[in-house]
């Protein structure tokens, strides 16, 4: 029952038109769009929710510079809202399925056990029935004021999908890949301690050469990660590992071992367990992938164009 309240309240938390004031705090006007506005009680409850999650995860100046962001954006889409609210209840002829209204909020109803627990959790918001239908209803004139303004015209053509493929096709190909196995040996500060690490290190490689078990000998010597296991670190990309063990790891064979490598963290060994070729995903995978990006980014700029120029015929003052 707890987690279906508070699903409900992250839920009304973010419904186009605010639930009622909250009582002690000192009200101001934050944002104004025409005969609109927005209270700082209404602003609050709107980021309420948001506020809580931030403090579980964040402390000091980076909660304060979170909460400045989030009540930046929040002012930032109420206003986008009222805007695309005013212009259709300007626009003659525009209207929405009412029934599309009730089948959202029965299915925001069903979610809870019984009504009294649905009651209970809009009270809890600063809501009624009547209140969150409006909510709703605003909800969805906007979704459809925004597809019959700019989604429904937007055609993404096979030849532009073909065309972002063969243009950004590096975005869709996955490099050359190396399983490694790896020994270390950190190397201490002293130089003659240093000499004796490194002799260490060569009677491995020799025993290794000579066919004993990297695994094994891993184990039994390696200070480095994944020494438990044998040393597998599973497969790297180029440019994953230091400059020195990149080199190598990509010039082996499978089965083969690499020499005794320095780096600043000490001397290492390697051996190739595995590789993966190059693979060019095809076009026909990602077919759909490619289509929705194209069209999000159309959409994106359609709307920013939209929004600018409802923004020029009206007062704004946030």
């Amino acid at each position: 029952m707890i987690k279906k309240l508070l699903k409900i309240a992250v839920v009304l938390s973010l419904v186009l038109s605010p639930a009622l004031a909250l009582s002690g705090v000192d009200e101001k006007i934050e944002a104004r769009v025409n005969d609109a506005i927005l209270t700082t009680s209404e602003l609050n409850m709107r980021l309420e929710q948001v506020y809580r999650q931030y403090e579980q995860t964040s402390r000091g100046e980076e909660l304060r510079f979170r909460k400045m962001n989030a009540r930046r954006s929040a002012i930032d889409g109420w206003i986008e809202t009222q805007l695309i609210l005013q212009e259709a209840k300007g626009m003659e002829g525009f209207q929405i399925d009412q029934m599309e209204v009730e089948k959202r909020f029965d299915k925001a109803r069903t979610g809870f056990e019984s009504r009294e627990e649905f009651d209970r959790a809009l009270r809890m918001e600063g809501l009624d029935e009547a209140k969150y239908k409006k909510n709703l209803e605003d909800q969805y004139k906007v979704q459809a004021l925004r597809y019959q303004k700019i989604g429904g015209f937007i055609n993404i053509s096979p030849e532009d999908i073909m065309n972002y493929y063969r243009d950004h096709g590096d975005k869709y190909r996955d490099g050359e890949m190396v399983r490694v196995s790896h020994i270390l040996l950190p190397a201490p500060e002293s130089g003659d301690d240093n000499e004796a690490v490194r002799k260490q290190a060569e009677k491995i490689l020799d025993e290794l050469n000579a066919g004993a078990d990297f695994a094994a000998l891993a184990r039994k010597y390696s200070k480095g990660p994944r020494a438990e296991q044998g040393g597998d670190l599973g497969y790297y990309k180029k440019d994953q590992m230091r400059p020195k063990l990149d080199e190598a790891a990509f010039s082996l064979k499978v089965g083969e071992n690499s020499g005794v490598i320095k780096t600043d963290l000490g001397y290492h060994i390697l051996k190739c367990t595995g590789k993966k070729e190059a693979y060019q995903k095809p076009l026909e995978d990602l077919w759909d992938e490619i289509e929705n990006k194209l069209f999000q980014e159309e959409y994106q700029r359609r709307y920013d164009i939209w929004i600018d120029e409802l923004k020029s015929r009206a007062y704004i003052d946030s």
